[in-house]
């Protein structure tokens, strides 16, 4: 199996465990998954869908000077290559944003985000 197809399919199976809504015991969160092909065509772009998304919600603590700095998320380098931990701590474990700061309840951008991710995150 090639990388990419590995990639893919290692995404696919979190999507799948991950669909019935997430374990986050505070009810007031949602971060049930949209319901969305695995990648939509044309997928998500990184520079006019996706980037914004990082920049509002999580390049406060995922930046320079930020409590997660050394897990940077300002690029599209940066995110390309932590694209399976964000779809895990976003849409699995609901982890992020933490409950203290905005969340992502836009369901365009929710979907956005997923679907940018379930395209193994392309730099386009």
């Amino acid at each position: 199996m090639s990388a990419m197809r590995a990639r893919a399919w290692a995404l696919h199976v979190l999507l799948l465990a991950s669909a019935a809504g997430c374990s986050d015991p505070a009810p007031a969160r949602s971060c049930a998954i949209p319901q969305m092909p695995i990648c939509p065509d044309p997928a998500p772009s990184y520079a006019t869908d996706v980037s914004p998304i990082f920049q509002t919600y999580c390049v406060r603590c995922h930046g320079p000077g930020g409590v997660e700095f050394n897990k940077p998320l300002t690029t599209w380098a940066e995110a390309n290559s932590r694209y399976g931990a964000v779809l895990q701590q976003v849409f699995y474990f609901c982890a992020m944003p933490p409950a203290t700061e905005p969340q992502l309840t836009d369901p365009a951008q929710r979907a956005a985000l997923l679907g940018w991710l379930m395209c193994m995150a392309p730099n386009n």
